[in-house]
Parts: C-alpha cells; sequence; structure tokens
C-alpha cells in the first residue's frame, strides 16, 4: 500500500516536470525547484535524495500518465491503425514548450553523463519500443497489416526518426510543427506500414498485442 510521504513524492514529481523542463536539470538547483513549487530545497530533500533522483521520479510520472492515457485511448479504439495515428499523436510534441517532451530531451542529456540516469532512461525507451512493437504485432495478427512485417527491425528505425524530429521540434529547429512531423513519420513508414482497412480483431484482443501496456511523451 502507498505510503502519505510516497502519495506526497508523486505528487512533487508531477509539480515538479515544468520547472524542470523550462531551466533544465543543470541549470536548475534544488532551491530553485523549491522555489517553483512552493518548497523550500531542504524539504525536498525528505523527499527526495537528489536532484536527479527528482528529475528521474517525474520523467516516470509522464511515463506512467501515458499508460493511462494509452489504455484508455486504446479500448475505445480496435483497429491497430487508429491505436497507431493515436500514438504518433500522442509520442510528438505539440509545440517547443512542450513540458513533457522537453524533460525527455533532458534525459538524454543528462544520460550522456550519468550511468544510472542511462540505465533508468534505457528501461523507460525499451518500454516504449515494446508498446509500438505491440500495436504493430496486434495490426499483423488482424490482418491489417502484412504478415512478413519485421516489426523488431522497423520500430528501431522508426524510433530513431520520431526521437529526431521530437528533438528539432523542442529545440525549434527548423521550425517543425506537430503536424509536420506527424506527415513525415507517415511517409517514411508507408513502405513498411501497408494499411489494409479489413481483418477482425483476434479472440481476446485487448490493449495492442497480448499484455502490452503503454509508455511515452505527451497523450
Amino acid at each position: 500500500m502507498e505510503t502519505k510521504r510516497q502519495r506526497r513524492a508523486t505528487d512533487i514529481a508531477r509539480q515538479s516536470i515544468a520547472p524542470l523542463s523550462a531551466r533544465g536539470v543543470r541549470n536548475s538547483r534544488l532551491a530553485d525547484i523549491g522555489d517553483s513549487i512552493g518548497m523550500t530545497g531542504a524539504h525536498l530533500l525528505y523527499y527526495f535524495e537528489s536532484k536527479t533522483a527528482l528529475f528521474l521520479a517525474s520523467l516516470q510520472i509522464v511515463e506512467q500518465d501515458l499508460r493511462q492515457s494509452a489504455a484508455e485511448a486504446f479500448a475505445q479504439r480496435e483497429s491497430a491503425h487508429e491505436r497507431w495515428e493515436w500514438l504518433l499523436s500522442a509520442a510528438t510534441p505539440e509545440d517547443r514548450y512542450d513540458s513533457n517532451l522537453a524533460l525527455w530531451l533532458e534525459a538524454w542529456t543528462e544520460a550522456a553523463h550519468d550511468e544510472d540516469v542511462r540505465v533508468r532512461v534505457e528501461a523507460l525507451e525499451s518500454d516504449w519500443h515494446e508498446l509500438v512493437r505491440g500495436v504493430l504485432e496486434y495490426g499483423k495478427d488482424r490482418g491489417e497489416l502484412p504478415a512478413d512485417l519485421d516489426v523488431g527491425y522497423f520500430v528501431e528505425g522508426f524510433a530513431a526518426l520520431l526521437d529526431g524530429l521530437c528533438l528539432r521540434v523542442v529545440v525549434g529547429y527548423r521550425n517543425l510543427s506537430k503536424e509536420s512531423v506527424i506527415d513525415l513519420c507517415r511517409v517514411f513508414s508507408q513502405p513498411f506500414l501497408q494499411w489494409s482497412a479489413t481483418g477482425a480483431a483476434p479472440l481476446g484482443a485487448n490493449l495492442g498485442a497480448g499484455a502490452h501496456t503503454p509508455s511515452r511523451g505527451q497523450a
């Protein structure tokens, strides 16, 4: 059972997403974050052993929110294609001020300098890849995608494409919009994802493929 302290820590981590995204992890002191959410830096240390621990907890909140949003969205969308389109929109930043994706930019930066952060970020990225694979495998099972689609191979390249495009949006590079990112993803995915309008859902189909449940970015 979650304790009162754990619930409070979760609340603090959620409130810290915006200030951490706006200032950057390396440019933020615990005192700065505390000022943004009405606490002292010393009080934050009661809940988190370090600024990095708070940052990772905030990133985890972003992922948990996406899981919940995806579960709700998938329950309302039977076809794999509809679920895929939802994922494209959910994973793409609204604009350069999108705090959830800005936090991921911070995560990639910190991962290059901190092994503990790298391990945590890699685990979260694996969860995201699993979600994407789950939707595409579900599409194959339904007959919406070709049976010979190499899902693992496609997801590796697609994830790199989407990450790169999202980075450009968040840093304001080349003035990319959410809509243009989604369009580019559709265009470059088209040779692999030959969607068919036919196909019936297999018995027991629920979220994507089997027990896969969501993970990443903004819903």
